[in-house]
C-alpha cells in the first residue's frame, strides 16, 4: 500500500498554463514543417537511432515492472511513457517502412504487440493513479480524525 509520504503534491500553478502555451505554440511549427520538410531524408546511424529508442522503450518497460513490484509513486509516469513510445514505436515502424512486406510486418506488430502491451501500460498507469488517490483520501481522513495535539506516529 502506497504511504502518506509517497503522494506527490501537486504541480505549480504555472505548469498547466506553460504546457498549454507550449503545446498550442507547437502547432504552427508543425504546420511549417509539414510544408518545408521533404518527404525523403537519408540518415547516417539510423541503426544508432532505433536502437537507442529500443534501449529506453526497454529501460521504461523494467521500470514499469519494478514501480509494480516496488509500488512506487513514479510508477504512473513510467507506464505512461512507455505506452507513449510503444505507440510511437509503432507509427515509426509503419512509415519508416519500404516495401509492403515491411509494412504489414510493421502493421501486424503494432496490432499484435504494440498497441495492446500500450494499453496495457495505460491501465498499469491509471490504476497507479487511482491507487495513489485512494491513498491521498485515506491520509486526508487519518489526518481529520487525529485528536488536536496528537502528533504524527
Amino acid at each position: 500500500m502506497l504511504e502518506a509520504d509517497a503522494i506527490v503534491a501537486p504541480p505549480p500553478r504555472w505548469v498547466t498554463p506553460a504546457f498549454y502555451v507550449l503545446g498550442v505554440g507547437l502547432i504552427p511549427w508543425t504546420v511549417v514543417l509539414a510544408f518545408v520538410l521533404p518527404s525523403r531524408h537519408g540518415t547516417h546511424y539510423y541503426n544508432v537511432a532505433w536502437t537507442g529508442f529500443d534501449v529506453a522503450l526497454a529501460g521504461l518497460l523494467i521500470a514499469t515492472a519494478v514501480g509494480a513490484a516496488r509500488r512506487t509513486a513514479w510508477l504512473q509516469s513510467v507506464a505512461a511513457a512507455a505506452a507513449a513510445l510503444l505507440v510511437c514505436d509503432a507509427w515509426f515502424d509503419m512509415l519508416s517502412s519500404t516495401t509492403t512486406d515491411e509494412l504489414l510486418v510493421a502493421i501486424a506488430l503494432a496490432l499484435l504487440v504494440e498497441f495492446p502491451v500500450a494499453a496495457a501500460c495505460i491501465f498499469v498507469s491509471r490504476h497507479a493513479e487511482e491507487t495513489t488517490e485512494r491513498a491521498r483520501r485515506y491520509a486526508a481522513a487519518v489526518r481529520r480524525r487525529r485528536a488536536p495535539g496528537q502528533g504524527e506516529k
